[in-house]
């Protein structure tokens, strides 16, 4: 046999193999494909006679920064918009300033305010909660060895949930906030021991609400993060932070609506429970503080047609419970800008979904 043949006879060889191995590959990706479409879609006919329910994440922090009056913020949502649903901070820094000396005066008026107006609050609780830095801990902590800041942290917690468990107001808590996110934020590495911990203690002083701990990110599931009773999305179209070292500009675009909706499948048949938006873009992300940007520049990243837009992905995925986040650069705009048309527009969402 010349070498010609045995190279022919071993390439037929090959080719019969590969042959099995494309018709393998076809049917595996077609059992995929049915995995998927089934998934995504079961999802969404499960959901789709629900109602649509949008709410808002309000911080004191960012009110602040912007130069909001964030009294004059808070209730021009609940009395304006007429928002029903509000995710609260409960920033450890602000509430213990001092060891030992807790101050909830901020927090009891937003709380008191919220009964008043019929507003169903989640409340943000843990080091990790929404803003920049992240995780805001107070100054006196930092000196402390790891083990005794820990101790602190629950005992902070402990103090929260006993003074608002019985709120009327109160509908869940939220636990840490993209709690596993370790590219965005100044915060220790993520420790899913302490997490447990603190979801343990929740539950023990107060069974009677749920406790949500967030996904970390727009791509992934909870598996080795804690699922909490309840799992929340963070949805972003743009955004502008340093990883690795440097600062990058991360567009989300590219990203189809039904992703989300695999991922929330998936999570309800792994862990048998709900999900929902927790935190959908509603305000412009830029390179600079937004306070630092022009109105144009603002317009670019974020205006009325782009949070339609951003509205309208949300409920494609087939998620109705949605928190926006931007409530205090709404307000600022229309206080600093004169800017009654995005003032106006989500007036109109907030009338339209949730009557």
């Amino acid at each position: 046999m010349t070498r010609l043949d045995r190279w022919a006879k071993n390439y037929k060889k090959w080719l019969k193999t590969a042959r099995f191995d494309v018709r393998l590959v076809i049917l595996l990706s077609l059992m995929l494909l049915a995995l998927v479409f089934s998934t995504v879609f079961g999802f969404k006919g499960r959901h789709s006679d629900e109602p649509v329910e949008l709410g808002v994440s309000f911080s004191i922090k960012y009110a602040q920064e912007l130069g909001n009056d964030w009294q004059k913020n808070f209730l021009a949502l609940a009395e304006d918009v007429h928002v029903e649903r509000m995710r609260l901070m409960s920033y450890w820094d602000l509430i213990e300033p001092q060891n030992g000396k807790f101050d909830f005066t901020d927090l009891d008026w937003q709380m008191e305010q919220a009964e008043r107006h019929q507003v169903k609050v989640s409340l943000a609780i843990g080091q990790r909660q929404p803003r920049w830095p992240e995780c805001h801990v107070p100054s006196w902590l930092k000196d402390m060895p790891a083990g005794d800041q820990e101790t602190e942290l629950m005992e902070y917690i402990v103090a929260v949930v006993n003074r608002y468990k019985n709120s009327p107001a109160l509908e869940s808590y939220q636990l840490e906030n993209e709690a596993a996110n370790n590219l965005f934020g100044e915060c220790p590495e993520f420790n899913a021991e302490l997490l447990d911990a603190e979801f343990a203690i929740i539950k023990r002083l107060d069974p009677k609400h749920d406790v949500i701990i967030n996904t970390s990110n727009q791509s992934g599931i909870p598996i080795n993060t804690g699922v909490g009773d309840r799992t929340g999305f963070s949805m972003y179209s743009h955004a502008h932070f340093e990883a690795f070292g440097s600062q990058r500009k991360w567009n989300y675009n590219y990203v189809p609506a039904w992703w989300h909706s695999l991922r929330a499948g998936l999570i309800e048949g792994l862990h048998q429970h709900e999900t929902f938006v927790h935190e959908l873009q509603a305000e412009p992300w830029g390179p600079v503080a937004t306070r630092d940007m022009a109105q144009a520049e603002q317009d670019k990243l974020m205006n009325s047609e782009k949070l339609v837009d951003s509205v309208n992905y949300a409920l494609d995925t087939g998620m109705k419970e949605i928190y926006l986040w931007g409530g205090e650069w709404w307000y600022y705009r229309k206080v600093n800008f004169d800017d009654k048309e995005l003032w106006q527009t989500v007036k109109t969402l907030y009338k339209t979904y949730n009557n």
